[in-house]
């Protein structure tokens, strides 16, 4: 009976040992391909991409001049002169904006339009970062099951181990009761933990727009990378990438251009017509009897609502404030994100350490002795319970601090505007 007890031992112990090289079977799905997935496939990217490619057109548009105009006027009543009666008039006319207008429409659409584009690349790095998020969230979950299929395993042997001493009268029915109580509570984590699953395999599937209920291959496991990043050169990264920086510097320099264009409409615009009359003939017998007529012509409009044009000054000037003081809000969010999170990611980086090297190694010492200490009797089975649920919540504590330790990172990227 003692051998086949030891013999229980040493396979829960090998069975803990094992769960450390942790694998999810052939074949895990990477990260990269899913990123790819997404951004080919989501709606949202595919909506932001269409806006900016419309505003490009737009930038030709506001920048070509109206649309001439053709006028024909017939006579009711033919109106004489000495070559002969007017019957018909052709017109056309072409309105020409004063110098300088066309310039500034267009190049505040160019501004819009680089703006767009900014707001492209956030919806690409914001999708980024929500795949990121669930895949490593899918990552610790499925480790978690793992770990705590190991732990069920564990706790079905140390169950049987206890049936067989309570038998043969060497520990109280407690012992098997308690085990049996462990089990149950595992059987439970185990529902919840598939259950997070399948709503983590949900949420991706949306953002990567494949169909309700597709099968999510497992997921590969997650290891801590390098980061060696200081915040002087994070900050500097933000200032050259992250999107709604770069679209708020965009927005200023449109507000102006437009501010610029609103001071010109104290000038005015320009119409250049011609006219042609068609004459009939007459009753003269002069040579240019009947002969037709034509004209030429030149309008300007006369710019004297100076109310609505000193009105319309002051709200662009308005817009150029607003539009610095937005960017000067969103650069100091920025900073404080990335002191934020980079504090966040140091921390972790730390936590993980700790789990490393101290953590974990202590509660595998601990789980040995109180092994070593229930075989000879100098430990009780609960106390033997706890060190195995104490080492496997340990491990499942170090892939946690893991996950929110690239999370943190993913979150970083986001905010500085590119990869790391």
């Amino acid at each position: 009976m003692r051998i086949w007890i030891q013999l229980t031992f040493i396979c829960v112990v090998l069975s803990i040992i094992a769960g450390y090289s942790y694998s999810e079977g052939a074949s895990p799905a990477n990260i990269g391909p899913l990123v790819e997935e997404a951004l080919r496939n989501n709606p949202q990217i595919q909506a932001a991409y269409s806006d900016w490619k419309a505003s490009e057109y737009r930038v030709r548009e506001v920048a070509s001049l109206p649309d001439p105009a053709a006028s024909y006027s017939y006579f009711g009543q033919n109106v004489e002169t000495r070559v002969g009666p007017q019957e018909n008039k052709y017109g056309l006319s072409q309105k020409i904006p004063f110098p300088g207008k066309l310039s500034l429409k267009s190049k505040a659409e160019a501004k819009h339009s680089a703006m767009l584009k900014e707001r492209y690349e956030a919806v690409r790095r914001e999708l980024i970062k929500d795949i990121k998020f669930v895949y490593y969230d899918i990552s610790w979950v499925d480790r978690a099951i793992r770990i705590t299929q190991e732990e069920k395993s564990i706790i079905e042997g140390l169950e049987g181990a206890a049936q067989k001493k309570y038998e043969s009268n060497l520990t109280p029915q407690q012992d098997v009761v308690k085990a049996e109580v462990e089990l149950s509570k595992l059987i439970d984590k185990l529902f919840i933990l598939r259950q997070q699953r399948k709503t983590l395999e949900a949420r991706l599937n949306n953002l990567l727009s494949r169909p309700k209920g597709a099968p999510l291959e497992a997921i590969s496991a997650v290891e801590p990378v390098e980061f060696e990043y200081g915040l002087d050169a994070l900050h500097a990264m933000a200032k050259e990438s992250r999107q709604e920086l770069l679209a708020a510097n965009l927005n200023v320099q449109k507000a102006d251009y437009e501010r610029s264009l609103a001071g010109l409409d104290y000038l005015p615009d320009f119409t250049l017509g011609f006219d042609y009359i068609q004459v009939g003939a007459g009753h003269t017998t002069a040579a240019n009897d009947g002969q037709d007529a034509w004209m030429g012509t030149v309008a300007v409009n006369v710019p004297i609502w100076f109310d609505r044009l000193a009105a319309q000054v002051n709200e662009k000037k308005a817009a150029v404030n607003a539009s610095k003081k937005n960017l000067e809000s969103i650069q100091d969010e920025v900073a404080y994100e990335i002191e934020d999170i980079y504090f966040k990611i140091e921390s972790y980086r730390d936590i993980v350490s700790l789990y490393k090297t101290a953590l974990i190694p202590q509660t595998q010492q601990l789980f040995e002795a109180a092994r070593k200490g229930y075989e000879t009797g100098q430990v009780d089975f609960l106390n033997w319970l706890d060190s195995e649920r104490a080492l496997l919540q340990t491990r499942l504590a170090y892939y946690k601090a893991v996950v929110d330790y690239q999370k943190s990172i993913a979150y970083l990227e986001r905010v500085i505007g590119r990869d790391l």
